[in-house]
């Protein structure tokens, strides 16, 4: 007999992550909006949010402006020893939260998958995720689950993931959005370096913009990088402006070199 899993939030994210553990688990997923048509495709039951917290393990795939509210509704209904996981881009917040707010009677274990439905749509294989334990009794029996899931298991405090994710994921995320308000897009005329540079739309044109602002805005580190970003953007340009009038200068003297010659030729 397989062990109960409760999925919470079944949006892409959720619906990826019951395609590949629906063979592993008995699934019950429970989502905010109406999943039947989604869960039945899969071929997973759906429930009221009562019957998936009394899962043995309960896996919350909600965004992090949600988690407080979800996370005071399951509490009076796990189960004693139940592993509790959450899969939000910054943890520091959350783990937080889930210490504060569920019984200490639950394991609990941060988790960030590097990947989503589109980076992950031909399989797990490859792809990292991160771990920040809490409070778990066997944390190696999670990490050699996920092994046998094709993925790469990092394991860090969630101060160290948050540092991390403030220069890595925020950044990319940041950078992103301002490409997509300039208008930035695929060209036919393009550099390799541009191609490259562009690939970051495919990053987050198709997350939520609420996703976006979660992870600026819960992630405590991120601010400062972006402060960063801009303080060096506004340098680098500034440069470019001093160097520009020093060009501009001297094209003046060589041309103005060049009409003088001119005239003496014509003299002589």
């Amino acid at each position: 007999m397989k062990e109960t899993m409760g999925i919470v939030g079944f949006g892409r994210f959720g619906r990826l992550a019951a395609s590949h553990l629906r063979g592993h688990f008995d699934l019950i997923v429970h989502d905010s909006e109406d999943c039947a048509d989604a869960a039945r495709r899969l071929g997973v039951l759906t429930g009221p949010l009562r019957d998936v917290a009394r899962c043995s393990t309960v896996l919350l795939c909600v965004p992090i402006s949600e988690m407080e509210s979800v996370l005071k509704e399951i509490a009076p209904h796990l189960i004693e020893r139940a592993l509790v996981l959450d899969t939000c881009s910054v943890k520091e917040y959350p783990v937080s939260l889930m210490k504060a707010i569920l019984p200490g009677t639950v394991d609990i274990v941060g988790t960030h998958p590097l990947f989503g439905p589109d980076s992950a749509a031909h399989g797990l294989q490859g792809k990292k995720i991160v771990l920040c334990p809490v409070r778990v009794q066997n944390l190696k029996r999670v990490v050699l689950f996920l092994k046998r899931l094709k993925l790469r298991v990092m394991v860090c405090s969630s101060e160290a993931h948050d540092r991390g994710m403030a220069s890595t994921q925020a950044i990319v995320q940041f950078l992103g959005r301002a490409f997509l308000e300039i208008g930035l897009r695929h060209k036919f005329m393009a550099t390799p370096g541009y191609d490259q540079l562009i690939g970051i739309l495919e990053v987050v044109q198709h997350d939520t913009l609420q996703l976006f602002h979660d992870l600026q805005s819960f992630n405590r580190f991120a601010g400062g990088m972006r402060q960063r970003l801009i303080e060096s953007l506004t340098m680098i340009d500034q440069e470019l402006g001093e160097i520009r009038p020093g060009i501009l200068q001297e094209s003046e003297e060589i041309e103005n070199e060049s009409r003088i010659s001119g005239r003496a030729g014509r003299i002589q």
